[in-house]
């Protein structure tokens, strides 16, 4: 009876994987959608807590486009990074005030005043979204896509991040995140990607 279960269960994942690495190869109808809106792709840089950590600069991107119907989408890439880990990637808005959410997104601390947070000598009024994780192979590759919206509109000043492992600040997190941050585009802190909203 034993063999039989872990037989079953061996058929059930390989049957989600086959799915899920079919539906990888199928177009996604929402980045259809914002092809033909303007896509930005900007480098990661070290840091701002932690600078040690590997990762191919050169190859590493985040891409993001807004779309008509107010989208935002967002593809995390991380080349080389450390083998087999995840890394949380989050948006650090600076602003005075901050709505309950971005999006689907909960605002870490919900919505009210900013908060000061220092880092590289800079100190900025800021807001934290939280929006997945990025899981590396064992060559330390990793892709993420996540579209957020709708987003209400404006203009917004922003910095994206990645984080130390996964799990910091979202329910039922595996405690494993230090919270920490090891790349962040643009950088150094303080220096923002501004994103208009229709």
């Amino acid at each position: 009876m034993k063999r039989y279960r872990s037989c079953l269960s061996i058929a059930c994942s390989s049957l989600v994987f086959a799915i899920a690495s079919a539906a990888q190869n199928q177009p996604d109808p929402l980045l259809a959608e914002t092809a033909s809106a303007a896509i930005t792709t900007q480098d990661w840089s070290r840091g701002w807590d932690n600078f040690g950590e590997p990762l191919n600069l050169t190859k590493s991107n985040i891409k993001w486009s807004v779309s008509s119907s107010r989208d935002l989408t967002i593809t995390f890439d991380l080349v080389s990074a450390r083998a087999n880990k995840l890394y949380q990637v989050s948006i650090n808005f600076f602003c005075s005030k901050f709505p309950a959410s971005f999006g689907q997104f909960p605002t870490d601390g919900g919505a009210g005043a900013c908060q000061a947070l220092t880092r590289q000598g800079v100190t900025k009024d800021s807001a934290e979204v939280e929006l997945g994780v990025v899981r590396t192979d064992i060559h330390g590759n990793g892709s993420l896509t996540v579209v957020v919206g709708p987003i209400a509109p404006g203009t917004y000043e922003l910095e994206f991040f990645a984080r130390d492992g996964g799990g910091c600040n979202v329910n039922g997190g595996c405690g494993v995140a230090t919270c920490a941050v090891d790349f962040q585009s643009p950088g150094p802190f303080g220096k923002a990607t501004r994103i208009s909203v229709p």
